[in-house]
């Protein structure tokens, strides 16, 4: 039986130009360092021995592995049915191409805390450096990538590393106007599905914290009854709004802070033989694909998923590069988006 052709490596193409590993590379990456006559030589071996050179042969003078790093601190599952991370990675996915990077997604697995995630990145070193999508309860996480000297973003809040770069929608201002939207429509009692008590809490910090400012604007008493836990998935806004609508005395609007929620809650609206938006407004936040499509279609506050992956993959490649990088946290504008739903 014939046996397979041994793979060419760059010790020897080394080995047969009579020169050090290193200087290959050095050749392969059009290094200065090297005399045109060891230049001749190192390409004329190549060409003999057919050597195809990879990402690790190309980068070692450089110490570089032409990878970063995507950190999901969710599991996979997770991460594929949420239409604004899907985008986020789009955007990332795009930077990492025009700069011929590769990405290497690294999600938490059955690890509630997310930790698998960090620890599978970081023991492994195979990334130039990596984007975290922001998880608070990873305390242990965040600790070890502030730690390690490779450069990280954070899409969401870093609030472990007050020297950390990050890139964020600005939440505040788009749940504000989420909320005055509703107010102007004459609604008084404004339910919230919240974010998780754990996990991303700096943006459902935000989100409502801009709900509890457009309150006090209208000279609205908050009622803490009002604000109700969810996860971010569709069947939290179900049982969300459940808890909502038991309550004693009617609310007339839903605030979601994000649109998967703000859809199960309408169905549970309607399951409940009501309306949307006569008996009850429902807004959403993020502005999914599926928010123009369901019915009704969907208010919500557009935040620029796409543009936030670009955005961090454009800080992380100025930190990799060495670049000087002034503004630590980038804040993107939201837009809200009346439709159907209020």
């Amino acid at each position: 039986m014939m046996r397979a052709k041994k793979r060419v490596t760059i010790k020897d193409v080394a080995a047969e130009a009579g020169v050090s590993y290193q200087t290959v590379s050095r050749v392969i990456n059009n290094s200065r360092r090297v005399t045109d006559e060891t230049r001749l030589k190192v390409m004329g071996v190549i060409e003999e021995l057919n050597f195809r050179p990879s990402f690790a042969a190309r980068n070692l003078s450089s110490q570089r592995t032409n990878i970063i790093g995507l950190i999901v601190p969710y599991s996979a599952d997770y991460l594929i049915r949420d239409p604004h991370l899907l985008a986020q990675i789009s955007g990332i996915d795009a930077e990492a191409n025009a700069n011929d990077y590769n990405l290497l997604l690294s999600t938490a697995g059955n690890s509630e805390d997310g930790i698998k995630a960090y620890n599978r990145f970081l023991t492994q070193k195979v990334a130039d450096g990596a984007i975290v999508v922001e998880t608070a309860n990873s305390t242990t996480g965040n600790d070890m990538l502030a730690k390690q000297d490779d450069p990280y973003v954070v899409i969401g809040y870093d609030i472990f590393n007050s020297n950390g770069y990050m890139a964020h929608s600005d939440d505040h201002q788009g749940a504000k106007e989420a909320t005055l939207h509703l107010i102007e429509q004459g609604h008084q009692r404004i339910g919230v599905i919240n974010g998780p008590a754990t996990g991303a809490i700096r943006t459902s910090h935000g989100r409502l914290s801009g709900y509890k400012v457009a309150l006090e604007m209208a000279g609205i008493p908050f009622e803490p009854e009002l604000v109700v836990g969810g996860n971010y998935t569709r069947l939290s806004g179900k049982r969300a709004t459940e808890q909502l609508l038991a309550l004693d005395t009617p609310l007339t609007a839903i605030f979601a802070l994000n649109d998967r929620m703000a859809i199960g809650a309408i169905q549970i609206i309607q399951k409940h033989g009501l309306t949307v938006p006569q008996d009850i407004a429902v807004v959403g936040f993020d502005d999914i694909p599926a928010a123009v499509d369901f019915t009704p279609s969907l208010t919500t506050v557009r935040q620029p998923s796409r543009a936030l992956g670009k955005t961090a993959a454009r800080l992380l490649f100025k930190l990799i590069a060495g670049k000087s990088v002034e503004n630590h946290e980038v804040v993107l504008p939201t837009e809200l988006i009346i439709r159907q739903s209020s």
